[in-house]
């Protein structure tokens, strides 16, 4: 997996996607795929992902993304209007969670199976979206920094 190490003057942005990543996955389902790619952004991606499976650009009112494969694993980065690298999400099971995450995880909800993971990088932060159930409930939890709260929880019934 490509190693990003990016920076952002703009780190006191708000990044509420950050709490429910699916929102720019609904925005960017209603955009087809353009040809008028800012290069500045094109360059940027070929750069840190040269090797990608499935490339394919978005345009939207604030930017671009990039949905692909990587190694298997599906991603979708976005950049601003002007080429600027914005957020990184990849989307994974159990298995490639980092284990301190993990164990965190797993200490506390140990009844649960992780069906799913969207790891969210921004400004320099990682944040960790894990889906997850037991027989009677949904939950999505937030881990950052070494913190965990439930950000949704849902009854099966």
């Amino acid at each position: 997996m490509a190693v990003e190490n990016k920076t952002n003057a703009q780190t006191s942005k708000n990044v509420s996607f950050l709490t429910n990543a699916k929102t720019m996955e609904k925005t960017l389902s209603i955009f087809e795929s353009s040809g008028s790619i800012n290069i500045r952004a094109m360059r940027d991606f070929k750069k840190y992902y040269p090797n990608v499976d499935g490339e394919k650009w978005y345009s939207f009112r604030d930017g671009f993304a990039v949905k692909f494969n990587e190694a298997n694993i599906p991603h979708m980065i976005t950049y601003n209007r002007i080429g600027n690298w914005q957020y990184s999400i990849a989307y994974y099971g159990e298995k490639k969670l980092p284990e301190d995450v993990r164990a965190q995880v797993k200490s506390t909800y140990y009844d649960y199976s992780i069906t799913m993971v969207e790891e969210i990088k921004a400004h320099q932060q990682t944040v960790y979206l894990v889906h997850m159930q037991d027989e009677f409930t949904w939950k999505i939890l937030r881990i950052s920094d070494g913190e965990m709260s439930i950000i949704e929880d849902f009854n099966k019934n």
